[in-house]
């Protein structure tokens, strides 16, 4: 993999070329199979954002961190039988590790940590709450993180809203709670009717249809988990829609990837579903 324009370790960072760096790992870790490579990059430059004292910065790259090495188990889910198990637990060996070091950044409540980075410190400590079954406790997590988007008022501060509510609506969900496919069905809705759904949408649409079509498979895996015949109508249109999401405006497909491995596999299920029923 080839880091564009980002740092080389030979390279010394400073406070204006941090968030050019932290922009070109957001863009490489949404590539597949790249997160061995990222990782090590990761941690090069974190070193050199806490010799800045950029709490904030560091924090983020923990973050980058989580996401590529959620990225890993995604991957080995999207092989099924070819999966590599070793490749996968140490992707939570990874995830584990960076959610206690972001978790004492909470408990020092820094004066200096950007408010924003600060609250989604919660998307990652639930998500990793998720990944061990424990969604009474990401629940509790994302209601948090929640409480701190809804009380803004912009759709440019707001939108992380949107991320967050998916998430909920998810561990609802696998609680058994009524409210979870209702809060799903709101939340989607938001997506493409919410002052902060449109802005994101026009503003980032690949982030945009990451978090929505996330939402869709999520939830479209659950149900095709369960024996309940009657939600097979819903989640065959939630992938669907996840499917017609994940296009470009200029019609590119394949920077979806990743989320377009889970989608097919979700759809393996959905067939397989189907054929059992008959």
């Amino acid at each position: 993999m080839e880091i564009q324009e980002g740092y080389k370790p030979q390279e010394i960072i400073t406070k204006e070329n941090l968030p050019s760096i932290l922009n070109n790992i957001a863009t490489e870790r949404e590539k597949k199979g790249t997160s061995e490579i990222l990782i090590p990059h990761i941690h090069r430059v974190r070193e050199q954002a806490e010799k800045l004292g950029d709490v904030s910065s560091v924090v983020q790259l923990y973050q980058e961190e989580f996401l590529s090495a959620h990225h890993m188990i995604m991957e080995e889910k999207s092989r099924k039988l070819r999966a590599n198990p070793l490749r996968a637990a140490k992707g939570m060996l990874i995830m584990k590790s960076t959610s206690k070091s972001m978790e004492k950044y909470l408990e020092k409540d820094d004066k200096d940590l950007n408010p924003t980075i600060k609250a989604r410190i919660f998307r990652f400590l639930g998500r990793y709450s998720d990944m061990k079954g424990q969604y009474a406790k990401s629940e509790d997590y994302y209601r948090k993180g929640l409480s701190h988007f809804d009380s803004l008022t912009t759709p440019e501060e707001r939108f992380n809203r949107l991320e967050f509510l998916g998430f909920l609506s998810y561990s609802l969900v696998k609680q058994g709670k009524e409210e979870g496919i209702d809060l799903t069905k709101q939340t989607l809705k938001d997506f493409d009717e919410s002052n902060e759904g449109n802005w994101l949408k026009e503003k980032d649409y690949y982030t945009w249809a990451v978090w929505k079509s996330g939402i869709e498979i999520r939830t479209a895996e659950h149900i095709l988990k369960t024996k309940k015949t009657e939600h097979v109508d819903m989640a065959n249109n939630f992938l669907n829609n996840a499917e017609s999401t994940l296009k470009m405006p200029d019609g590119n497909t394949e920077v979806f990837r990743l989320r377009l491995d889970e989608l097919n596999s979700a759809k393996g299920q959905l067939q397989q579903k189907g054929s059992s029923t008959v």
